[in-house]
């Protein structure tokens, strides 16, 4: 769950005809998607020239409940930010609001795996972890 005393990571975004499926909403893998881009836009907010040359994230394990639906126009606010860090992996939380009534629509948990350029995990450092917890 995302705690509002701790640094979040913000974007908005509108809905699109693509996005939507034959249900007459958003299909439940745009979800999936758009929270897959956010920590991605996260990580490049805060990480360096130098660190995005060296460490890269892949996703391990992610858990999403749907709890209302968007449809075409929607304006979406999405909110992410991560949780503990274990050796190898970091927490993240994404929850996904229409901005107009701030209801919640889903809401996303995940383990984000470190890894160097060659896809090998490695340790998350001080230095990885002080991007996160320092913004």
């Amino acid at each position: 769950m995302i705690d509002p005393n701790l640094p979040i990571f913000e974007k908005r975004r509108v809905v699109t005809p693509d996005e939507i499926d034959d249900l007459d909403h958003v299909n439940n893998v745009v979800y999936v998607q758009w929270a897959a881009q956010i920590a991605s836009e996260h990580w490049l907010q805060v990480a360096t020239t130098k660190i995005l040359e060296r460490f890269g994230w892949v996703m391990l394990k992610h858990c999403i409940t749907y709890k209302k639906s968007a449809v075409l126009g929607d304006k979406i606010l999405i909110k992410t930010q991560v949780g503990r860090a274990t050796n190898v992996r970091y927490e993240r939380f994404i929850e996904i609001y229409n901005e107009n009534t701030m209801d919640l629509l889903a809401k996303t948990t995940s383990d984000w795996c470190a890894i160097d350029k060659n896809g090998k995990p490695i340790k998350i450092s001080q230095e990885l972890k002080d991007l996160f917890e320092t913004r």
